[in-house]
Formats: structure tokens, C-alpha cells, sequence
């Protein structure tokens, strides 16, 4: 069989399993990304083996989460994300730590070496930028209150992995001078800095004048509006990588450097190729997972997955409970809070799990710093393989606890059919 008709029936079976899978999960109320995992994992190459050219699909699922953060950080006020920034990195120390000691206790249920626990832990406290992400985007909640605090969390969690990955690169090359590895980091330190300065310059200087003009051809030739949008996004993606982060992070730092009526246009532009990479990104994602060898370890299994739930519910509970503490007690009269205490404190506790909720899922980030750290040499297949089954497992209990915390915000199985009902008896 021809190599791209192989391509194009990879395609499809990843379509129609997907679509199943996401079909159960829309059921249940649930998030369907953990559908789609598990539709990757099903049909990839650890289990039935029906799709077998995962790399080329891996390249090309690249493109979602570099559309995915561009099109967050189009939606996010960067004046509000500053406001927050001293407080984001607080709270995100905190909730990592609490994650990150919860992970050394699973580590040393399966005896792990003192390296290898660090690794694990560290894995262990990412939570999925990319699960999370698709979540906000499918319930719009990009423009709630809490979102800037949240996103921003996750920004400065993307910021720590990229940080530890580069670490683990240096074991590779340990025999290498120390200033080389000083010269090094400061390389990225600096990298990173000339990658926000040139977001600012082009967002300030250049590609306002550029959207205005291309506004000009919207409706006659729409591709040149979408290519530029487009172009835009993958250039900072690229320079992203170049300077060593993960070409998300240079896409949502160009997104959240552009704002107001431009970055509705360009985020207008790319929305509707955005799911379809994002669904390759996800039954990718699961088709990497091999849940065999971490099954054989048995009961311990279980228990070192209740500590990552755990360890990411109880960490985002607290500091949520802080911060929407902190702004009711800010935003409440004296005299409301003697009439309304009781309800403004179940409030805050519901919220505050919700925020728990929400960082359970483990996905990209982990994979990858396992991936690393498996090529190098310093863990083996079998602590891969649990790292891809906690990935799994933490992304279908989020999206449940995420139900289980926040029931009114289900979303309706029939939205389509229930906008259509209220129209007929004149609700809307």
C-alpha cells in the first residue's frame, strides 16, 4: 500500500475512534480530550496496533498546541496577567511544591532512585497546559474572573518544566565545562527575554499597521488575512523552539502581546482550524501511552495515582482558597459579610476546589520530560510507561472532579437542540 494512502487511513481510524470515544464522554457529561486519549492509545501501537506512523502525526499535532496557547494568549488582557504576575508566581510555587512532594512519596513506594524520584516528582507536578486549555476554550471561560490567575499558572508551570528539561539535557553532556553549562543557561535566560521584547516591538510596532491593512481584503480574498494571522503565529512558534521553550510558549507570548480589536481579528482567523490539529494532538498524545508495563506493577499503582490526584487537588484547593479569599474580602461590605457569611464562605470552599479540579490533568510536558530522561538513559520503559498511564488516569478524573465540583457548569449533551426548544416557547 502506498505510503500516503497509509497516512490517509491512519487518518480515518483515528477520526472514527475518536469520534467514539468522544461520543461516551459527551455523554457522561465529561471533557471529551480524555476520550480522545484513549482513542489514540486504543488504536496506537501498544495495544491493537492499527495506527503505526505516530511521528508524522506527532509533527503535525504540534500545530494544535502552538494554535491552542496563540489563541489563549489572543484572549487573555496581558494589563490584568501583569497585575497578577507577583501573585502567579506565589501561588504557583506553593502548588507546585505541595504536587511536587506528594510525587517524591509515590516515588518511594517503587523505591526509585533518589535521581530518578527528583525526575518523577518533577513530571508529577506539570499539570497539562494543553487539557486545561481546551477545557477553558470549551466552556469560554477565558473571560472569567479567575482566568488570568489560572493561565498565568500554567505559563509559569510551562516556564519550570522548560527549566528542568534543560537540566536534564546537561546530564547528556556532564562531561562538558562548567562555564559552557553556565554560557549556557544564561543563553536561555537571555533567550527568553529577546523572544518577549520582539513579541512587544511586533506587536506595538509592526503588526497593528499590518492588520489594518490586510482588514482591507477580508471579505473579498479571506486567506490573506488568515494566512498572515497564521504566519504570525507559527514565526514566534519557531523562534519559541530556537531559543530552546516549547514552541507554545513563543506563540502564547506573541497572542498576549497583541491586543484589543487585532487580536480579536487574528483570533477570529485561526479558531476554525484549530480543533481539528488539536484532536491529532490528543489521540497523539495517548497513542505514546503503553499501559501494559505500568499495569504489572500492580497495587502500587493505584496508590501512586491517588498521591498525583492528591497531591494536584489539595495544592490547587489551598491556593485558590487563598486568592478568592483574599478578593471577596476585598470586593464585600462589612454589612454583606455579617448577612451572607455562611454563603460567601461555601462559595469560596466550591471555588476552591474547582481550581483543585482543574490542575489534576498531567499531559504534554510530562510526556516529554519522561521521554527525555528515558533517551538519556536515567529511567527505564517501564517508569515511562507510568508516567504515560498517570496521564491517562489524572486526565479522566479531572474532568469527572470537575463535574463533581462544578454541576451547574455541565454543559447540555443537546446544546443545539436546547437553544431550539427555548426559541419555540420564546425564552430567547
Amino acid at each position: 500500500m502506498q505510503e500516503d494512502v497509509v497516512f490517509l487511513l491512519d487518518l480515518g481510524i483515528l477520526a472514527v475512534s475518536s469520534l467514539a470515544l468522544s461520543l461516551v464522554f459527551a455523554r457522561l457529561h465529561l471533557s471529551v480530550v480524555p476520550g480522545q486519549i484513549i482513542a489514540g492509545m486504543i488504536v496506537g501501537p501498544y495495544l491493537l496496533n492499527l495506527v503505526t506512523n505516530v511521528v508524522i502525526l506527532k509533527d503535525i499535532s504540534t500545530i494544535g498546541i502552538v494554535l491552542l496557547l496563540f489563541i489563549i494568549g489572543l484572549e487573555l488582557d496581558p494589563i490584568e496577567l501583569r497585575r497578577l504576575l507577583g501573585k502567579i508566581v506565589v501561588v504557583t510555587f506553593i502548588e507546585v511544591t505541595i504536587a511536587f512532594a506528594f510525587g517524591l512519596l509515590g516515588a518511594y513506594l517503587l523505591h526509585f532512585s533518589f535521581l530518578q524520584s527528583i525526575i518523577f516528582a518533577m513530571i508529577s507536578s506539570i499539570t497539562s497546559t494543553a487539557i486545561v486549555g481546551k477545557t477553558f476554550l470549551e466552556r469560554r471561560a477565558l473571560h472569567s474572573r479567575e482566568s488570568g490567575l489560572f493561565v498565568g499558572l500554567l505559563v509559569i508551570e510551562d516556564i519550570m518544566a522548560v527549566i528542568f528539561l534543560i537540566l536534564l539535557s546537561s546530564f547528556s553532556s556532564l562531561n562538558s565545562p562548567t562555564n559552557v553549562q553556565i554560557a549556557f543557561v544564561v543563553e536561555e535566560i537571555v533567550g527568553g527575554l529577546a523572544l518577549v521584547g520582539a513579541s512587544y516591538a511586533v506587536a506595538r510596532y509592526l503588526a497593528p499597521s499590518i492588520i489594518n491593512y490586510l482588514s482591507h481584503y477580508e471579505e473579498e480574498f479571506e486567506e490573506i488575512p488568515f494566512l498572515f494571522s497564521l504566519g504570525l503565529g507559527f514565526l514566534f512558534a519557531v523562534l519559541g523552539a530556537y531559543i530552546g521553550y516549547s514552541p507554545g510558549i513563543g506563540a502564547f507570548i506573541i497572542g498576549l502581546s497583541i491586543r484589543g480589536k487585532h487580536s480579536k481579528f487574528i483570533s477570529a482567523k485561526i479558531a476554525p482550524i484549530k480543533d481539528l490539529f488539536l484532536v491529532l494532538f490528543f489521540v497523539s498524545m495517548g497513542s505514546l501511552i503503553a499501559p501494559i508495563p505500568a499495569l504489572v506493577l500492580g497495587l502500587p499503582v493505584a496508590a501512586i495515582l491517588i498521591l498525583l490526584i492528591l497531591g494536584k487537588f489539595l495544592g490547587g484547593a489551598l491556593i485558590g482558597r487563598m486568592m478568592l479569599s483574599k478578593q471577596s474580602s476585598l470586593e464585600s461590605k462589612e454589612s454583606e459579610k455579617r448577612k451572607n457569611g455562611d454563603l460567601k464562605k461555601g462559595r469560596i470552599a466550591n471555588s476552591a476546589f474547582a481550581f483543585g479540579s482543574w490542575l489534576v490533568p498531567r499531559g504534554e510536558f510530562s510526556l516529554v520530560m519522561a521521554q527525555l530522561a528515558l533517551s538519556v538513559g536515567l529511567v527505564s520503559e517501564q517508569f515511562f510507561s507510568l508516567v504515560g498511564f498517570s496521564v491517562l488516569v489524572t486526565a479522566i478524573v479531572g474532568s469527572i472532579l470537575q463535574k463533581a465540583v462544578e454541576p451547574q457548569k455541565a454543559s447540555t449533551i443537546f446544546p443545539i437542540r436546547g437553544k431550539q426548544d427555548d426559541e419555540e416557547r420564546g425564552i430567547v
